[in-house]
């Protein structure tokens, strides 16, 4: 089981700690603080050094250890407890070069082990050798130091650890790397026993790609949450984190619905999410779409037991007050649709529906809403009449406001008389209501997208690649992404299209193991755009592949 570390990063459930290639070189980073940081967490560039000086190694990954392989040596990397990075090697020097910035430096503590400081990324390092031994360099500039470094070494090889925290070090490792790289392995065996599919290379990519992305609760993480990469989307999103509980339910259904608690713990008085959260930041500047009554349900309907009396108690009110933003302070009245006010809060940032702006009416955020009223009918029996009508309500505002014969269309609020009917794959996100859809409403929306150009060899595009918007690396104006393909399967399933959302299922499952489990992909070419390592891909074929028989 071998993944391409250009693509994947070296990490473990729990850790913070990660290897990962970045501008041709491999580096020792921290996914602490989100990812508006230019370095995103960068805090050494690691050197291979032989006889004859620096050489470039061939690498080899599997969840338990990193191999730096050349004709002279060989190094090795594992993560034990904690953020403890164990390496080995023979042959070989191992350098580490902080990357560097304002009051970077190094020291000897009171009991003489060394440490690094990383100032701007609020990390001190901590090298430990226990065969060989380690230097530690530093330029020192009045009130800093430049050219912080430390180099693994020794005539018969070294072993040591390398300690990532932010104040007292933790105690020296007691036991060494093949104890470290065994409990690696043993975790993942776990973790991957459980995963649809996990025999197959794609399912134990995808097992992988979210067993490695997960954090532990630290600051504003309330709870163990799936980062959707540690590549360069390194936080909770409160869209993506729906779906990254569908693909853990499988291997662990307390931290699926941590991946629900760990952004409505946050959830604003008048009910509005956050953009997204990590250890250090909780950002509203924009929101995201109510998707999480339709994963509810989709859990709860998978996972007989996931809806436990306790988990039911916590998202009642969590799912009230999220309908109750959408229905208060994003619409005029009763009478009117709720509106996005931005791309991002969409969820399809730069889709070709807010091409002029916003705010902007789609039909996708009304029938999310519709399917958490539906959710809340079931999880608080006292009002089930209650949140019936409302979804009732919903659902023929949305028919009578967004639909024009053909298809599902937008308004902008500065324009409500024109309804604009474009070439995005939003407008068959009312399919997901299911039998509350009127069958001639559905059957139309259903033939448009068998006649139409969506449907490409490897999935649904975002953009039909007719449209005079579409681009192939556009983001959200062409290109096919996970949680679209399942909404939209989904949807095909709940209208009894079943042969159809097969060959959905099957299309996409092909495109992911073809191209990888990539943030979303070139929906003519079917190759993996952005980053290459993605939680809700990942996410969106194990849930897939459970559903078809990972038949692709």
């Amino acid at each position: 089981m071998l993944f391409d570390i250009a693509h994947v990063p070296f990490s473990r459930f729990g850790r913070f700690l990660t290897l990962s290639v970045m501008d041709g070189g491999l580096w020792l980073r921290s996914v602490r603080g989100g990812d508006l940081r230019p370095g995103l967490g960068r805090l050494c560039r690691i050197g291979f050094v032989g006889t004859d000086g620096e050489v470039t190694p061939r690498f080899t990954l599997t969840p338990d250890r990193l191999l730096a392989d050349t004709a002279g040596g060989q190094a090795e990397f594992a993560i034990g407890e904690g953020e403890r990075l164990h390496l080995r090697g023979q042959g070989l020097t191992l350098t580490f070069a902080l990357e560097g910035s304002r009051y970077d430096y190094a020291y000897r503590t009171p009991r003489g082990d060394h440490c690094l400081v990383a100032a701007y990324e609020n990390t001190r390092l901590m090298p430990r050798a226990s065969r060989g031994e380690v230097r530690v360099s530093g330029d020192w500039r009045r009130d800093r130091a430049d050219n912080v470094g430390m180099r693994f070494s020794g005539a018969d090889g070294f072993e040591g650890t390398i300690d990532l925290f932010t104040a007292i070090p933790p105690t020296p490792a007691t036991a060494g790397f093949d104890a470290a790289r065994a409990g690696a392995a043993r975790d993942f065996g776990d973790w991957l026993a459980q995963a649809p599919h996990g025999g197959t290379e794609a399912g134990r990519l995808a097992a992988y790609i979210l067993w490695a992305n997960t954090v532990p609760a630290l600051g504003a993480l309330t709870r163990p949450a799936v980062f959707m990469s540690k590549n360069h989307m390194i936080n909770v999103w409160s869209w993506d984190n729906a779906f990254s509980a569908l693909g853990v339910a499988a291997m662990d259904e307390a931290l699926a619905f941590d991946q629900f608690g760990v952004i409505f713990d946050h959830q604003d008085a008048s009910g509005l999410l956050p953009d997204f959260v990590n250890d250090r930041d909780v950002s509203f500047a924009f929101t995201k779409p109510p998707v999480h009554g339709w994963a509810t349900l989709r859990l709860a309907e998978r996972f007989p037991g996931f809806l436990t009396e306790a988990r039911r108690t916590v998202l009642v009110p969590w799912l009230e007050r999220q309908v109750s933003y959408w229905l208060t302070h994003a619409r005029e009245g009763e009478g009117s649709l709720p509106v996005y006010f931005h791309g991002n809060d969409s969820g399809w940032d730069n889709a070709s529906f807010f091409a002029e702006g916003g705010p902007v009416v789609t039909p996708d955020l009304p029938t999310f809403l519709i399917l958490a009223c539906d959710c809340l009918a079931t999880l608080d029996p006292a009002r089930t009449g209650h949140w019936q009508a409302t979804g009732d309500r919903l659902c023929a505002l949305l028919i009578d406001r967004l639909w024009d014969g053909a298809t599902f269309g937008t308004r902008l609020q500065s324009d409500p008389a024109r309804l604009r009917t474009g070439d995005s794959l939003i407008q068959f996100m009312p399919l997901l209501i299911g039998a509350r859809l009127p069958r001639d409403i559905a059957a139309t929306l259903i033939a448009r997208l068998k006649a139409g150009h969506w449907l490409t060899e490897w999935g649904p595009a975002t953009e039909s690649p007719q449209s005079p918007l579409y681009e192939a690396d556009g983001y959200w104006r062409g290109p096919i992404w996970a949680p679209t393909t399942l909404l939209l399967w989904d949807g095909l399933c709940r209208q009894g299209e079943t042969a159809l959302a097969a060959d959905l299922a099957r299309r996409f499952l092909r495109l992911c193991e073809t191209s990888g489990m990539a943030e979303n992909f070139d929906a003519l070419a079917g190759t993996g755009l952005r980053d290459r390592a993605f939680a809700w891909t990942s996410a969106a074929w194990l849930w897939l592949a459970a559903a078809s028989g990972g038949r692709a």
